[in-house]
């Protein structure tokens, strides 16, 4: 049994967890400001696109991402935690 790739398979994990909260999280901020700057007059020295280049984000599947990276990045600690109590036991009964 090779330890290193339920290690690996864990971090792994646990990195697209993190990437797509990042994600998620970058749209929710992304859709504040499109409403922001919809309902007040944006001066023209700010850099937002246009409404023609921004995409609409849904935020109801935004925050669905939030909670699936959630659920990701508990079931990749977990994985780690066990690949860790795995070794424990190996050294344990080895000795």
């Amino acid at each position: 049994m090779d330890v290193r790739s339920a290690y690996n398979s864990g971090l792994t994990g646990f990195q697209n967890a993190s990437a797509q909260l990042s994600n998620a999280s970058t749209q929710i901020a992304h859709a504040g400001s499109a409403e922001i700057s919809t309902s007040e007059n944006p001066s023209p020295s700010e850099s937002l696109p246009s409404p023609a280049e921004r995409t609409p984000v849904s935020l109801s599947t935004e925050l669905i991402n939030l909670k699936v990276a959630e659920f990701q990045a508990k079931a990749s600690a977990k994985v780690i935690s066990t690949a860790d109590e795995v070794v424990g036991t190996l050294i344990n009964t080895s000795v």
